[in-house]
């Protein structure tokens, strides 16, 4: 009887065991889900709405790592000019990395600055120019 017994309690803790096991992988898939999986889903929904929402003058960084504007876009390909020399290079458009949107928000305090600079040094060139003309 005693020995029914422990087997009893045997068979138990081996039921016990395999359901902690089932638990503990379930909760591990679940933070693995939470911290892996998911914000990669983020990103790559977050990339593909930023590709199609691409246009010409856009900024682009390939997965090459490859940095230039957007000349023209195709149906799956886009050229994008590289470099001062302005190098034109074609890729798909799934070797995009990110992309830099043009907005008018963006680009407006860039000109005031350009501007801005441009008075600055058009005083500095009359002031260079007068005072050459006293010297």
């Amino acid at each position: 009887m005693y020995k029914m017994m422990l087997e009893n309690a045997d068979a138990s803790a081996e039921i016990g065991s395999s359901v902690m096991m089932i638990l503990m992988l379930g909760v591990f898939f679940v933070v693995f889900y939470f911290l892996l999986i998911r914000p990669q889903r983020k990103r790559d929904k977050e990339l593909k709405k930023q590709i199609e929402a691409m246009r010409v003058g856009d900024k682009v960084l390939t997965i090459g790592g490859l940095v230039g504007v957007i000349a023209n876009i195709k149906d799956d390909e886009i050229t994008i000019y590289t470099s001062a020399a302005n190098t034109p290079v074609t890729f798909k458009k799934s070797a995009i990395q990110s992309v830099a949107l043009r907005n008018a928000e963006e680009t407006a305090p860039v000109v005031r600055k350009t501007k801005a600079d441009k008075a600055q040094k058009a005083e500095k060139a009359d002031k260079a120019d007068k005072d050459g003309d006293e010297a």
